[in-house]
């Protein structure tokens, strides 16, 4: 998440009740360390195919002002009809300052692995509405893989979007929403399910911007959510809500901000029950969202 930083095989079996595969998280995430965002693509794409998961490749051009650079999104989709609701994870890296490529575990290869096993269950849903799982890419060099989507789609077609950003370790869910009466459907939808589940859920008035920006730019309902330790959580809405009376010693800073755009975003941080937990929480608000929505 690239606005966080400013403030090998695998077995399947399917989980009882949900229709949800259950691979080895950590076998597909360990595949998304590469020396490249070019090469975390090409696994990521590698992982799609192995998983009989069909998906298109969206060319963009991306990259900075002084050094242009294609970038590609996947996407892959269930379902029919006119309005979809989409789902996103942007699966690049971010270029640690000595050149070298971030293990990119936390952010975002966690929200990656969560956004597999969800294709894996959705096969199997009937649903009211097209769904579109999007990849996205250079969202660390300025969300530009989801403006090239939004760019490239009509006024209407989407009904709502459901950013994944951060979803490593932790049980706590921190999200933040869209701005205006047309998002209060989707805020409905993310509380029933924190309700359902028993969850500990923490709604930001400011967020971490991520992918989520350029869903709101364009007036689409939508809402961008974090899996976090419950302290975190709340010293994050400190931080970013709090203000000068916070409450936070001066200078403190919340562990996630710590691991994510440096070298500790490793494997070692992953807690295999928060990839699950990620994955089964946002299948139920897309299922929730599918049934609920015009």
């Amino acid at each position: 998440m690239r606005y966080w930083a400013w403030m090998v095989g695998f077995t399947m079996a399917v989980l009882p009740g949900t229709g949800m595969a259950q691979t080895e998280p950590l076998a597909d995430l360990a595949r998304l360390k590469q020396a490249t965002n070019a090469k975390r693509l090409a696994a990521l794409e590698e992982i799609l195919t192995e998983r009989k998961i069909p998906f298109e490749a969206h060319a963009f051009d991306g990259g900075k002002k002084d050094k242009p650079e294609k970038g590609t999104n996947l996407s892959v989709a269930f379902g029919s009809g006119p309005r979809e609701i989409v789902v996103g994870a942007h699966y690049d890296a971010v270029v640690l300052k000595d050149g070298t490529l971030s293990h990119g575990m936390v952010d975002n290869g966690a929200s990656v692995v969560a956004l597999i096993r969800l294709a894996e269950a959705l096969r199997e849903k009937k649903l009211r509405h097209p769904v579109l799982l999007l990849f996205f890419d250079q969202e660390e060099l300025g969300l530009l893989g989801s403006k090239a989507y939004i760019a490239s789609r009509k006024p209407g077609e989407i009904a709502a979007a459901v950013n994944l950003d951060v979803a490593g370790y932790g049980d706590t869910v921190a999200y933040g929403t869209g701005k205006g009466e047309a998002t209060a459907p989707v805020v409905r939808t993310v509380e029933r399910v924190c309700a359902e589940r028993l969850l500990d859920c923490i709604r930001f008035p400011k967020f971490p911007p991520s992918d989520n920006l350029s869903f709101e730019a364009a007036g689409i309902p939508n809402v961008s959510l974090a899996f976090v330790p419950g302290v975190e959580a709340h010293q994050l809405w400190l931080l970013l809500n709090g203000g000068p009376e916070s409450g936070l010693r001066e200078s403190f800073v919340p562990q996630t901000l710590h691991i994510i755009h440096t070298p500790e975003d490793r494997i070692e941080k992953i807690e295999p029950a928060t990839l699950d937990l990620a994955a089964k929480t946002v299948l139920d608000v897309v299922l929730q969202l599918d049934a609920s929505l015009d």
